[in-house]
């Protein structure tokens, strides 16, 4: 199955268990196995979404979306289901444009050509103490004595708070054209690192089996 927006993980039974075991299990008790296999599978989901919860989407160096709600609440897990065993196999997979865009890297542009405006770290007060941007904050425009300026020292225009009565200027966000997004979420690395892990659950799975015959 694939995804032209997202990112997917998929376990094929037939190249990552012991084969000779799978035979033996296969002509004794398919019905067995194959109830084991699923509840293997099931466990290689929760444990792989788990660790990658854990250590891809706390934030820096991974990305920021841990919460149900957040870049996590996109991912799903998909059983297939077949007459044969060999069929079996499970899916981890987000069709987020957003997700695919922090695992490959990319570069962002407004569709209607317009400037980014580009939250500056140093704005604390804009932020939660967990890092997250403030509501009131991810809608620039509608935040009142806030203007674009140019500021001829850095070379760069922002959009800042004037505040009335004075001349004291504070920048809010930074307008870009475009921002470069790197390579961060790391789904695929931390898919790719727990192979010996999807392994040894399967073939715990089918030792599981072959015990209750």
């Amino acid at each position: 199955m694939a995804f032209n927006g997202g990112v997917v993980g998929m376990v094929q039974l037939t190249t990552e268990i012991d084969t000779r075991a799978l035979e033996r299990a296969l002509k004794i008790a398919p019905r067995v196995l194959k109830f084991e296999l699923a509840d293997g599978l099931d466990r290689i989901g929760k444990g792989f979404l788990k660790r990658f919860r854990q250590q891809q989407l706390q934030g820096p160096p991974g990305v920021r979306g841990a919460s149900g709600h957040g870049l996590f609440g996109t991912f799903k897990r998909v059983f297939f289901v077949a007459p044969e065993i060999e069929g079996m196999g499970i899916e981890v997979f987000s069709e987020s444009k957003i997700a695919k865009l922090h695992e490959t890297g990319g570069t962002v542009r407004d569709p209607g050509g317009k400037r980014l405006a580009v939250p500056l770290s140093a704005r604390t007060e804009m932020f939660t103490p967990s890092g997250k941007l403030r509501a009131r904050y991810k809608r620039p425009k509608e935040l009142k004595n806030v203007r674009p300026i140019w500021i001829k020292s850095k070379g760069k225009t922002f959009l800042a708070r004037i505040k009335r009565g004075s001349e004291k200027i504070l920048p809010l966000y930074v307008l870009k054209r475009q921002v470069r997004i790197k390579p961060r979420l790391g789904f695929y690395r931390t898919w790719d690192g727990l192979v010996n892990y999807r392994i040894d659950i399967l073939n715990k799975s089918i030792e599981k089996a072959l015990r209750k015959i």
